[in-house]
């Protein structure tokens, strides 16, 4: 598999099928509760990659006050994948705590995505199992882990991170 097309894969991984790749840390709890999130509203609208050969797009709306309902296509896929996720902030760093809901509740892990926005480009770090011995059983430990090796690349495995481009509506 091309570079590209694995790393375009990440991302879609962990917003669309989180199960399929090997390297995103999957965890029991998110980074912290739903009901303290607040919709990021520069997040909401249609994102494409800007991996060249590929053509996965992304739609996030608010789902409620707190989450967002993320709508991941395919070209060539009749049904969307559809993944719930909200954000929490550690020290400026901003995570996507991410869901996939096709699966009952209690067998649904939690995968973390880093992002950053900048004007109509969104690029995204998915957490890494890399520094993780054992698994992290409360969003309160999680939260102190990821805080902690904020600064530390290994966090976010080898890939650079996927790159998408806002849709504009002509």
């Amino acid at each position: 598999m091309k570079k590209g097309m694995q790393r375009l894969g990440v991302l879609f991984v962990l917003l669309i099928l989180p199960f399929l790749w090997g390297c995103p840390y999957e965890s029991k709890v998110p980074l912290d509760k739903s009901c303290k999130a607040e919709i990021d509203m520069a997040l909401l609208g249609e994102w494409r990659s800007t991996e060249k050969g590929e053509s996965c797009t992304m739609t996030f709306q608010p789902f409620n006050e707190h989450e967002l309902l993320v709508l991941g296509t395919e070209k060539g896929k009749v049904q969307p994948e559809a993944i719930r996720a909200f954000v929490t902030t550690i020290k400026d760093e901003c995570f996507l705590n991410v869901q996939e809901i096709k699966e009952p509740p209690a067998k649904r892990g939690w995968y973390l995505v880093k992002y950053t926005i900048s004007g109509d480009t969104l690029q995204a770090w998915t957490v890494d199992d890399k520094l993780f011995s054992k698994p992290i059983t409360s969003s309160r430990a999680l939260y102190r882990f990821v805080k902690k090796n904020l600064s530390n690349k290994e966090l976010y495995g080898d890939d650079p991170p996927m790159v998408l481009q806002r849709v504009t509506k002509k």
